[in-house]
């Protein structure tokens, strides 16, 4: 289930590990040889020809449309890029100073330049709102699902484990039996931690926003998570920005986030290391980091960090990261993260400034 929402176009996945399929590599050799054609009709037809070179100069848009829709703004930028230097030296060949023709094939290709830029950017905003819509479909699917199986399984686990903490309290401490009941009481608080995990991913977010201090839901935060630092042998410890401003959030979603970043924080860190979490304001929007000294996130799994169901950890949901970027996105916001200078990641939350 790791890759369930791995979803967009698998080409583009295969270009993004360096290895281009079959499909994208005859995508390129149709390109290349549109380029070839169009240049080879003007070295071989005579300059004196010169409605046949204006039709021809018009085909150089064939492979930059070709390019734009089927790469993006890169294809684009490299079609428009090609065809230039091609042209460049047949107007090279063809030097006879500079004249009102050679001026105006020169803001030809300066067109040509600003048209590819805007074609291919035009494509890549389009690509990013398909996969955005996509992506959003596809969540919502899933997080009914994931809701509906949550919900059947929450009502049991409760029965369970409420019968075995009664059965627990009248076995001996000592008792062998006493020790298997705890475990499996254990095992079932677990149980029910995933299944509240997995209801709060298909839950629908509330447009409930009020002007919240951010900061003050960190300081709680790290209030309330003191306790597991101190367990794993974490010095957990808070740089707030006091010129922080007030932002119109849901407090408890928030608040939820904040949590799991700081507890992945220290779960990520052995026994001694530390946990920064801080906020600073920027132009647009406050941020907060979480600043972990673990082991980092595997290169192959950086693409994949925020997709449900993908998990590093034994016994993880994988849902952690998925709930905080589902939460982030309905603020406006966004979550990335990098690598520390030394060892570990940083993650990053942007809430945009908004009023009302």
């Amino acid at each position: 289930m790791k890759n369930l929402l791995l979803t967009g176009d698998p080409n583009e996945a295969i270009e993004k590990r360096g290895v281009p399929d079959h499909n994208t590599r005859r995508r390129i050799l149709v390109v290349a040889l549109t380029i070839v054609v169009v240049v080879g009709l003007h070295y071989f037809t005579p300059r004196e020809m010169r409605y046949q070179h204006a039709v021809y100069r018009m085909l150089f848009y064939l492979p930059l449309i070709l390019g734009s829709f089927w790469f993006g703004l890169k294809g684009a930028v490299s079609v428009s890029g090609s065809v230039i230097i091609y042209y460049l030296f047949y107007l090279m060949e063809q030097w006879k100073g500079f004249s009102y023709d050679f001026f105006h094939k020169l803001l030809e290709m300066i067109l040509y330049l600003v048209i590819a830029f805007i074609l291919g950017s035009l494509v890549e905003k389009e690509r990013k709102r398909h996969r955005a819509l996509l992506q959003a479909e596809t969540l919502a699917a899933v997080g009914r699902t994931v809701s509906e199986i949550a919900h059947d399984m929450k009502t049991p686990l409760i029965a369970i484990g409420g019968i075995l903490t009664q059965v627990s309290k009248k076995l001996s401490n000592d008792g062998p039996e006493r020790k298997k009941v705890d475990l499996v009481i254990e095992e079932t608080s677990r149980l029910e931690s995933m299944v509240k995990e997995m209801l709060d991913f298909g839950r629908p977010l509330e447009r409930q926003l009020t002007k919240t201090s951010l900061n003050q839901l960190i300081q709680e935060s790290i209030d309330m998570t003191k306790g597991i630092a101190s367990r794993a042998g974490v010095e957990l410890t808070g740089d707030l920005d006091p010129s922080s401003p007030l932002l119109m959030l849901n407090a408890p979603r928030i608040k939820q986030i904040v949590l799991n970043l700081i507890t992945n924080a220290i779960q990520a860190s052995p026994a001694g290391e530390h946990v920064l979490v801080k906020t600073c304001v920027g132009r647009k929007a406050v941020e907060l980091h979480v600043s972990d000294h673990g082991h980092g996130i595997r290169e192959e799994d950086q693409e994949i960090i925020f997709a449900p169901f993908f998990s590093t950890k034994r016994g993880g949901t994988g849902l952690g990261l998925a709930i905080v970027k589902k939460i982030v996105d309905a603020h406006g916001g966004d979550v990335s993260f990098y690598p520390n200078p030394e060892r570990g990641v940083t993650f990053v939350v942007r809430f945009p400034f908004r009023h009302g």
